[in-house]
């Protein structure tokens, strides 16, 4: 994978985030339906969620290919201009800004009251992954893995779950002092769901494992036909992911073995989020698919002006959709027809989020997972 996919690939976004349709505990302010995303016209836009008008944007000093992430009121975003930047969620108005060092396109990820962000690029060809007070930003910790990421990080039951150049990472989630590694064939861009005490995560090899979140064991692999860059999400028992052989594949989430596939017409670098019975995933043939997640049979598909990279994420009523084409789409749920699009300056690698009225966030950042 060449440098300019691997940093435009979003933790898909995932990376990523776990992503998912929530009511987050933290103190999030009501009356507004929102949704925010990136674009490579570095910009971060704030959406009315119900109309397509604009409400905010915010321009960094370079791509924001990085999926935002919502907390204690605020938005935190990783930007190409190696910052992390933290603004008011109502305003757009900057709160404060992190100098990472390294050009970020994964998606950080906010636990009680700590920003895990990073993942990038540096001179000496390296990762990090930096551990920031979410009030201040100022940095509890720093962990540093060889070669080059754009994994997204997890955090599940006090760890950092993160894949690196070859290597799946588990790290405390208080100093950031490494538990333990698991070695894959090769690149690790996907980005790691967690369910059940088992961490599911993508290989550039080729592969999907599972691995036990305790002692970092591999419990199964699944094999496609290509890369896998996707990240997996998991919701009743079954895994879902992406793959560059154009395929989507469902997984039985304790054995590995294969409950159907899908086939695209494109690479399938978009990560698949699950709502109410329904995966919805993007591929690089164009296309936003729904499919029944039991049976991967196709209910509908919505075409778009160029490849989908970006990871979609559903409302009640709603799905919406980052395209290369430069735009954003909300689809009906039913019917997959188009409610609006809104146009940017910029190709949309990064992946939604949103804020609805009553204080509530839907993300597909990291996992893809939506309950």
């Amino acid at each position: 994978m060449n440098w300019f996919m691997k940093n435009s690939i979003l933790s898909l976004l995932g990376l990523v985030l776990l992503a998912s349709c929530s009511k987050t505990k933290d103190p999030m302010p009501k009356g507004i339906d929102a949704i925010f995303v990136g674009s490579s016209d570095n910009k971060l836009y704030a959406i009315n969620s119900k109309t397509g008008m604009k409400l905010w944007d915010f321009t960094a000093a370079d791509a924001v290919h990085s999926s935002p992430v919502l907390g204690n009121g605020l938005v935190f975003v990783g930007s190409s201009d190696e910052k992390v930047y933290t603004l008011d969620i109502q305003t757009g108005a900057k709160a404060w800004e992190f100098a990472a060092g390294m050009r970020i396109s994964s998606a950080p990820f906010f636990a009680d009251g700590t920003v895990y962000a990073g993942m990038g690029n540096t001179a000496n060809f390296t990762s990090k992954l930096y551990a920031l007070n979410g009030v201040t930003g100022a940095k509890k910790w720093e962990f540093t893995a060889e070669g080059l990421s754009v994994s997204s990080c997890t955090v599940v039951n006090g760890k950092v779950y993160v894949g690196g150049y070859t290597n799946i990472y588990a790290l405390d989630a208080k100093t950031g002092e490494k538990v333990w590694e698991f070695a894959t064939g090769t690149g690790v861009d996907s980005s790691p769901a967690v369910a059940d005490g088992i961490v599911y995560m993508g290989s550039n090899d080729y592969n999907l494992y599972a691995v036990d979140a305790l002692p970092g064991v591999k419990k199964w692999q699944f094999s496609t036909g290509g890369e896998v860059t996707s990240s997996p999400t998991v919701a009743a028992g079954t895994v879902f992911v992406g793959s560059f052989d154009r395929k989507v594949y469902a997984l039985d989430a304790k054995t590995g073995t294969k409950q159907w596939e899908f086939r695209t017409d494109g690479p399938v670098l978009s990560s698949p989020v699950v709502s109410n019975g329904v995966v919805y995933t993007g591929s690089n043939d164009y296309k936003l698919y729904a499919l029944d997640a039991k049976t991967g049979a196709k209910k509908w598909e919505f075409w778009t002006g160029n490849r989908i990279q970006s990871s979609p994420v559903a409302s009640d009523s709603l799905v919406y959709i980052g395209s290369l084409d430069r735009k954003l789409y909300a689809v009906d749920i039913q019917t997959g027809a188009k409610k609006w699009e809104f146009q940017t300056g910029g190709s949309i690698y990064s992946s939604p989020v949103i804020l609805n009225a009553k204080g509530g966030t839907y993300s597909a950042s990291v996992s893809g997972l939506q309950q």
